[in-house]
């Protein structure tokens, strides 16, 4: 990932941080319970540029999958999650993208 890359996921509250198999990804805590969500390029791995597709992915804090939506690429992600004010009203925002565009 370049700087560039990181500093903009990083000035929209993600952090990188490693799953289970080692490979550095972009994470998010969303509930103080433990929710959490990772954003990844389609192939699961830290975006490299900003115009590749990107996955958000929604996480329990048991680290069960429940469900994840696709962008066009991180200007369309960083878009709609500046717009909403709240974690709730970024998610509420991202399954109306994910509807709205068939985007899973």
């Amino acid at each position: 990932m370049s700087d560039n890359m990181l500093e903009l996921y990083q000035s929209l509250g993600f952090e990188e941080t490693e799953v289970e198999d080692g490979q550095p990804v972009l994470g998010i805590e969303l509930t103080p319970e433990g929710a959490y969500a990772l954003l990844t390029d389609a192939e699961g791995l830290m975006p490299k540029t900003p115009n590749q597709e990107i996955i958000f992915a929604y996480y329990t804090p048991e680290d069960s999958y429940l469900w994840s939506a696709s962008f066009k690429n991180s200007t369309v992600f960083k878009n709609l999650w500046t717009a909403a004010a709240t974690i709730e009203d970024k998610l509420t925002a991202i399954t109306n993208h994910r509807e709205a565009n068939q985007r899973f």
